[in-house]
């Protein structure tokens, strides 16, 4: 594998570093405002998710979506926050349920985590490249 493809791998891992702090960040406003009247819950798309599992992807069939290429071409996924309608409301209109907040939180930080040891591997696993060409 070429540096290049090294560091693209790198910054896919990045991207999805990022977006695990970022969901985390939206994820712990949903607790905070768990008692604010009114309040809908929010969460981000998963196609920042998807476009890092594309990088990672070989196309082995004709049939086989090329997201890869896409996102060379200039093709970018958006990481948009949207309002989470899928929760009822309870009587003063929030619709924060702190154990669904709480699962999605903890969820998030095991995905973070998994992919900052991924990282952390890369990282390792280019030192020694470099060590032995040294």
């Amino acid at each position: 594998m070429s540096a290049i493809g090294i560091f693209d791998k790198l910054s896919s891992v990045r991207n999805a570093l990022d977006y695990h702090v970022r969901r985390h960040s939206v994820i712990t406003s949903n607790i905070s405002n768990s008692e604010t009247p009114g309040y809908k819950p929010h969460d981000l798309e998963f196609s920042a998710q998807l476009a890092t599992a594309a990088s990672e992807l070989e196309k082995t069939d004709g049939q086989h979506m090329d997201l890869a290429d896409k996102a060379e071409a200039g093709y970018r996924f958006r990481v948009e926050a949207f309002e989470d309608a899928t929760v009822v409301p309870g009587n003063d209109g929030n619709s924060v349920s702190m154990e669904r907040e709480m699962a999605k939180l903890s969820a998030n930080s095991i995905r973070y985590q998994a992919t900052a040891e991924i990282m952390s591997r890369r990282l390792g696993l280019l030192k020694y490249a470099i060590a032995q060409m040294g």
